[in-house]
């Protein structure tokens, strides 16, 4: 696997961890406005997944 996709999964620096925080925002805004008309139950989904991205992002930084 190459360094720098190893580093975006697996970030071994702080620095890694805000870049996904950065890739994944737009991402997360996104969703959140192209469900926003959908059934209240895929849109708590759609919210469901961004808050388990959410924690292991922030779980991440926390290291």
């Amino acid at each position: 696997m190459p360094e720098a996709l190893r580093d975006i999964l697996l970030p071994r620096t702080d620095e890694a961890v805000f870049l996904q925080w950065i890739i994944m925002i737009p991402v997360w805004l996104i969703a959140v406005v192209r469900t926003r008309k959908w059934a209240r139950d895929y849109r708590h989904f759609v919210w469901g997944l961004i808050m388990v991205n959410l924690a292991w992002f922030a779980i991440r930084a926390a290291h």
